[in-house]
């Protein structure tokens, strides 16, 4: 059970108001017959995880358990019960299509089994120990699914953080993407005073060089027309630089948008979450 839906958590939360809280008194057909039995229902698990959990408990008492039809614990020390040792099977059955799974527990003691018309002190010693054994699950259940939700909610606050730093990276990206934007436009604006400042320079040269022309005067022009398509070539790339800002800036400005629409949903989640976790909290607290 890792992961623990909103739905089926519904689901189990729905079963847990309507569940036994207490043994009753039935009959089971073991690999050995009919036996009457002190059953008990558990919501949020399966047949294999009850019938395990009883293996481990009965080992506590029992001189030997065995597990091949049904779960038995051979020679147990059950004083609560009986003063000699009592033989104890347990099945385990999930119909289909119920929320619950059903433990099934038999005693076998020296009169014979376990049943209402049995000694009272040892039927009712059975059924205190039923009623023990099964809250005890029942509140293990229970802890493991408060586990489960804490951890979702625990992923959801992380997951609504990372978004939180997402808008605040993105954000500070906006402002470096538009200081950058307004810097090339200076450079733009710095670029074409240099590019006035050029012509006239190309000007002034081609004037000497018309009216004195030597060798001197053609790679004075020359370098000078080399600067000037250079400072073209700047002012090219600052209005480029430009555009690209203000498209960056324009798209983390959307991303951010999703971002925001992306937090509002994961807080709705967070509190229908911060709910289950409430009402399996409750939950646990109401298993005595």
């Amino acid at each position: 059970m890792k992961h623990l839906s909103l739905c089926a958590a519904s689901v189990l939360f729905s079963a847990w108001l309507n569940a036994q809280s207490s043994a009753s008194v039935s009959s089971f057909p073991f690999s050995n017959g009919v036996h009457p039995t002190l059953s008990f229902q558990f919501e949020g698990t399966d047949v294999k995880y009850v019938e395990s959990w009883w293996k481990d408990e009965l080992k506590r008492v029992s001189r030997e358990v065995s597990n091949k039809k049904e779960v038995i614990g051979a020679a147990a020390l059950l004083p609560q019960i009986t003063g000699d040792t009592v033989r104890v099977l347990v099945k385990a059955e999930q119909r289909k299509g119920a929320p619950f799974t059903v433990a099934h527990v038999a005693f076998l003691t020296k009169e014979g089994w376990l049943g209402p018309s049995s000694d009272a002190r040892a039927f009712e010693g059975a059924k205190a120990y039923v009623q023990q054994q099964s809250t005890m699950l029942r509140r293990q259940l229970a802890q493991q699914e408060l586990t489960i939700a804490e951890k979702g909610m625990a992923r959801l606050n992380q997951e609504l953080s990372n978004l939180q730093r997402d808008k605040e990276r993105m954000e500070s990206s906006i402002e470096k993407a538009k200081q950058r934007a307004a810097e090339a436009v200076q450079e733009q604006e710095r670029l074409v005073r240099e590019h006035e400042e050029l012509a006239r320079k190309v000007g002034v040269q081609r004037k000497e060089n018309a009216d004195e022309p030597d060798a001197e005067g053609e790679k004075a022009l020359a370098a000078l027309l080399k600067e000037q398509s250079k400072s073209q070539a700047r002012h090219a790339k600052a209005i480029a630089e430009e555009a690209d800002q203000k498209k960056k800036a324009e798209e983390l400005a959307w991303e951010v948008k999703k971002n925001l629409e992306a937090q509002e949903r994961k807080r709705g989640e967070l509190v229908k979450q911060e709910q289950l976790v409430k009402a399996m909290r409750e939950k646990l607290d109401s298993i005595r």
